[in-house]
């Protein structure tokens, strides 16, 4: 386990030395978060998660391979569609019914 101490400054600021950055991968302008367990203080670094949009066109696709054929090689075939759909549903799939198409 790392050891480090720091100073408080009178306005409560404490810098991180900078093993602990490293170590926690932060730097400046990123965010952590303190929590306090059982009497000691514990820091989590908050990592920039990228939104659904950011990510777009950043898996690597094979030689030939397009977007939309990657998508549909993830999706089940009609046979494992079939399966799914001819019993109870499972408790960690949801089914979404049709909605009546309003007029």
């Amino acid at each position: 386990m790392t050891s480090v101490t720091a100073k408080i400054t009178s306005k409560g600021q404490v810098t991180l030395p900078r093993e602990i950055r490293e170590r926690l991968g932060v730097g400046s302008g990123d965010r952590v978060r303190f929590e306090l367990e059982n009497g000691v203080v514990v820091l989590y670094p908050q990592l920039n998660t990228p939104s659904f949009t950011e990510m777009i066109g950043t898996a690597p696709l094979a030689a030939g391979q397009t977007a939309r054929s990657f998508v549909e090689d993830m999706r089940h075939d009609a046979a494992d569609r079939t399966t799914l759909d001819a019993g109870p549903p499972h408790p960690n799939i949801t089914v979404l019914e049709s909605l009546p198409e309003s007029h």
